[in-house]
């Protein structure tokens, strides 16, 4: 797909090998995002869930880089089970998450009282 650069008006191809490893907006070439210091897109995000009693535990987690929220959403996966056929992250599949830096931008608590007692 070919689109015009924002700021120096020259045409690019938007899915190039280098536009890819630089990033940047949709409307910047890859020569310009470099010059003016690198990628300055948005920080990745990534929203995770956990069943708990009656309700879903949602959380949305931000994180520096594309390839630690990659990291982290493969080991979430596997550790919850999900594209394995299991239900919950009990045994020797689980992953290490250690080291991956992110911050909690958003948490939403289930009620874990599944009896209805308070």
């Amino acid at each position: 797909m070919i689109k015009t650069c924002k700021h120096c008006g020259i045409e690019f191809n938007l899915y190039s090998r280098h536009k890819k490893a630089v990033g940047g907006y949709i409307n910047e070439c890859a020569d310009c995002v470099e010059e003016r210091g690198g990628d300055q897109s948005p920080p990745k995000y990534l929203g995770v869930t956990a069943g708990n009693g009656k309700m879903s535990d949602v959380t949305i987690l931000k994180f520096e880089d594309q390839a630690s929220r990659n990291s982290f959403q493969k080991a979430w996966r596997n550790n919850v089970g999900q594209n394995l056929g299991k239900e919950c992250q009990i045994g020797k599949h689980t992953s290490m998450t250690a080291g991956l830096k992110f911050q909690i931008v958003a948490e939403n608590r289930g009620n874990d009282n599944h009896k209805g007692k308070s």
